[in-house]
């Protein structure tokens, strides 16, 4: 893929558009199994990397198709731009009921509003999909 240079700094991003997803996941207070993910498509964007420990992080086995959680990298600068197609799933674990309740909630008022009702955010992935454009700067 690249021979990361250890003194430079890196910005990577998708070639294409809407190769980026953000997702934010939540989870039960009370049950820490059951999980909401909120899932945002976005049309553009970069991260900003030393190369330093890039090697650890991105090489050779880069798959496309799978993509990869870019915010797991050592970032140093990031921008993220124009989402353009938000959704949200369910663990299988969450009860129907629970399901029919949160729903429109969520379209209504945003995935932000279980906080209210009992649940935590816990985490966020950044994945970028397709070929990858590495510059160094």
């Amino acid at each position: 893929m690249i021979e990361w240079d250890q003194r430079a700094s890196y910005r990577i991003s998708p070639e294409n558009k809407k190769q980026i997803v953000m997702k934010k996941i939540y989870y039960k207070s009370d049950d820490y199994d059951q999980k909401i993910t909120s899932i945002e498509t976005y049309r553009s964007g970069w991260i900003e990397v030393d190369g330093e420990e890039m090697s650890y992080y991105l090489d050779d086995s880069y798959n496309p198709e799978k993509g990869e959680d870019v915010w797991v990298f050592p970032i140093t600068n990031h921008e993220i731009l124009d989402g353009v197609v938000g959704d949200f799933e369910f663990s299988d674990n969450v009860s129907e009921e629970e399901k029919e309740k949160l729903s429109p909630l969520i379209v209504e008022s945003g995935v932000q509003i279980i906080e209210e009702m009992g649940w935590e955010f816990e985490d966020t992935e950044v994945w970028f999909f397709g070929e990858l454009q590495i510059t160094k700067l």
